[in-house]
């Protein structure tokens, strides 16, 4: 049941934020099954929402911050994260889009908001990452926190859900902006060339696909290789 999960989560945040909701688009995990062509129950559950908001400066967050404390969000100050929240026993990051704003981004945070799409959860509409930018958001995460085992981090685990889910994501990725592009033949370049990149990847294919992994690959060695 986690996809009903993640999205019964991402619905309440979504009512919570009211006036704001047109504001934030939604990123990190708990996002990763509306990237799927059929639905799928075979997602991680995730203890958070990340939802990330065009700001340049700390007193834009403040502002934000103000607001967020009106609609209900309270500062979860024991976690330690600046940006954390919580509501009605939810944790939800608010993160901004510019690392000039609270001192921590992700590099993909501004191009990913800039070209978000809109998802339909039923009751009602959010924004999210195109499936290309949410690889490439994942991807910098996993460079900055994934401690170079894509075996036990969760942000491997959504690249690969999203290449093994999403039949089109690689004609995306082909015909993305250049920046973005490049960015992503290089890093997927540098994984391929890792000797574990095949072991890290069988770690999270599916196995109701029997060749899931050597397709995951092929297709991703035909993308560097464009």
């Amino acid at each position: 049941m986690s996809h009903q999960e993640n999205i019964t989560r991402i619905r309440a945040v979504n009512y919570a934020l009211g006036n704001l909701k047109e504001a934030v688009v939604f990123v990190g995990g708990a996002t990763v099954s509306l990237y799927a062509e059929r639905r799928t129950e075979d997602v991680r559950p995730t203890d958070d929402i990340d939802v990330i908001i065009e700001l340049w400066a700390y007193k834009d967050y403040s502002v934000i911050d103000e607001r967020l404390r009106n609609l209900g969000f309270v500062n979860d100050q024991e976690s330690g994260v600046i940006c954390r929240y919580t509501i009605n026993g939810i944790i939800v990051d608010v993160m901004p889009t510019s690392k000039e704003t609270l001192g921590f981004s992700n590099r993909w945070y501004p191009a990913g908001f800039a070209n978000s799409i809109v998802h339909d959860i039923g009751e009602d509409k959010i924004r999210i990452f195109k499936p290309s930018y949410f690889i490439a958001s994942k991807l910098e995460a996993f460079k900055s926190r994934g401690s170079n085992d894509g075996r036990t981090s969760t942000d491997f685990e959504d690249i690969i859900f999203v290449l093994e889910n999403n039949s089109s994501v690689l004609e995306e990725m082909e015909n993305a902006e250049t920046e973005l592009k490049q960015y992503l033949k290089s890093t997927f370049q540098i994984l391929i060339n890792n000797q574990h990149f095949e072991e890290w990847v069988d770690a999270h294919a599916g196995y109701s696909v029997n060749p899931a992994t050597q397709y995951i690959l092929e297709r991703l060695k035909e993308f560097t290789n464009s």
